[in-house]
């Protein structure tokens, strides 16, 4: 027997859910289908920065939790390397509200926990075959069963194999990089300020947490270096981490687990397939130098919502190829641009040349010193204006 839906989103993750949540809140039937046995697993132990944009979005969704534990990011310092060029955003600029929150995994998916039982979760299996008929896309999934619907979401993430079943072609860029990502107690409080230094090995962020006194660490390094640090004690880990934080924070103390993952870039070169749209990861995987990996993943899940919303609301056909095709024209210039914009801030601030090392101390300078400039900033890093 063949199930029908009017969406099947492939994928359990943030996003996957995030576009169950309001595809169900707009009136269709939706079903998300995730290969592990539950769906937002593996959240626990991650700590994500998220734009005041993308908690509007959870908050227009109604899963913001005011009462939630997460911390307010109301400042950032910007540093070159241990040198004294530094750019200060203050939020105070552009208004009182912060400039973005930092929220672990767990509270991100007690958040989304809360509307998950407004759509089917098909759990433990995966996808076969994929093939659009008539009207309708009928997915055949390990399991045996075969659900249809008008369209097919895959926001699976980054290496999934729906690209290659749907003949969409990508662009990989190799940053011979890897991040490491901990979570520290320190001494001082961090007064809701995120910290980014630029080193040659790459950018190094402390994240302020909940309650001023504990931060989470994304470092940035070579990847032959980062897999020496992994093999360090703890104690010697702890060593060369106090290095990197210097005095902001006071003496640092790592608690549970460090992970490290390599970096890369992967674009799919479209959107859509037919009767089929990507979202996140899947579409889009970029440096992690702005913390912007999972914003633009959601605004990709708030323009789909929006402009699926609005056509499924007078009747019309959601999978036809002219409404993929406005979702892809209002994400194109925002997706591409953040992943050139990433990747040449990385390029710039990795690199140990004079003439490169002198321009962007300039710019840095320039930058600290012009308020409007930092006010355009400041409201992109918010999500609330772009900068292109």
């Amino acid at each position: 027997m063949v199930r029908y839906y009017d969406v099947v989103i492939l994928g359990g993750g943030v996003n996957g859910i995030l576009a169950g949540i309001g595809l169900t809140e707009s009136g269709m039937k939706a079903a998300v289908v995730e290969q592990k046995d539950c769906v937002l697993s593996n959240l626990d132990h991650r700590v994500f920065a998220i734009s005041k944009r993308s908690k509007d979005v959870f908050d227009r969704f109604g899963v913001w939790n005011h009462n939630g534990i997460y911390c307010p990011i109301e400042d950032i310092l910007i540093f070159d390397g241990n040198s004294l060029s530094t750019v200060h955003y203050d939020h105070k600029l552009v208004g009182n509200d912060p400039m973005g929150y930092t929220i672990s995994g767990k509270e991100i998916s007690s958040m989304l926990q809360s509307k998950v039982n407004g759509f089917t979760h098909i759990t433990s299996t995966s996808y076969g075959a994929i093939e659009a008929k008539g009207g309708f896309i009928e997915t055949s999934l390990t399991n045996g069963e075969k659900i249809s619907s008008r369209l097919v979401i895959c926001a699976e993430g980054k290496g999934s194999k729906f690209l290659r079943k749907s003949h969409i072609g990508t662009l990989r860029y190799d940053y011979k990089q890897s991040c490491i990502t901990c979570n520290v107690r320190h001494k001082q409080h961090h007064r809701n300020v995120a910290i980014e230094h630029f080193f040659q090995g790459g950018p190094f962020a402390i994240l302020p947490m909940h309650g001023g006194y504990h931060s989470s660490i994304i470092w940035t390094e070579k990847t032959e270096i980062a897999q020496m640090l992994l093999q360090l004690s703890d104690d010697e880990f702890e060593t060369e981490l106090q290095k990197k934080c210097g005095e902001h924070i006071g003496c640092v103390e790592v608690i549970g687990r460090r992970s490290c993952h390599k970096i890369s870039m992967v674009l799919a070169d479209r959107q859509y397939a037919k009767r089929s749209l990507l979202l996140g990861d899947a579409l889009h995987s970029i440096h992690p130098v702005a913390g912007q990996g999972l914003n633009i993943g959601i605004r990709d899940v708030e323009v789909a919502v929006e402009i699926l919303s609005a056509y499924h609301s007078v009747g019309s056909d959601i999978g036809q190829q002219f409404i993929l095709e406005e979702i892809e024209k209002r994400r194109l210039l925002d997706n591409y641009s953040m992943a050139a914009i990433t990747t040449v801030v990385n390029s710039i601030f990795s690199s140990n040349s004079i003439i490169r090392k002198m321009a962007r101390r300039v710019a840095m300078s320039i930058v600290e010193m012009s308020p409007c400039i930092k006010e355009k900033l400041i409201t992109h890093a918010m999500g609330v204006s772009t900068i292109y």
